[in-house]
């Protein structure tokens, strides 16, 4: 491109600054109302689907676990916090399926018989 075409561009860019910017103000706001549609429809379907997982229901009493000597490695570690933190597992849900025949309330229910062994 000569020189004198680039100072013609240059030139009525100048001369339409206002149409310049609006045109990129349309950009950015066309731009954030997709990306903020985007993410408020993938928040929406972060969700299990209907039918599927469990919401955590504590029990009381709370049932008693098996012990971690009866398992090797990682399952003896899940064991073990088990026996010693079942509150904290009695407030997570489930989503291993489970539940759908046994009368399974929660993830600590996984941990009362070898279940969540493997």
């Amino acid at each position: 491109m000569s020189k004198k075409g680039s100072k013609n561009k240059r030139a009525r860019r100048a001369t339409h600054p206002q149409k310049w910017s609006q045109t990129w103000l349309w950009g950015i706001v066309i731009g954030s109302v997709l990306l903020v549609s985007g993410l408020v429809f993938l928040w929406q379907q972060e969700g299990p689907a209907e039918g599927w997982g469990l919401p955590a229901t504590p029990r009381d009493p709370r049932p008693a676990t098996l012990a971690p000597a009866l398992f090797t490695g990682k399952a003896r570690e899940a064991y073990r916090i088990a026996r010693e933190a079942p509150e904290l597992l009695e407030r997570m849900p489930c989503y291993c399926g489970c539940y759908v025949g046994n009368r399974h309330q929660n993830n600590l229910d996984c941990y009362v018989d070898r279940h969540a062994e493997g």
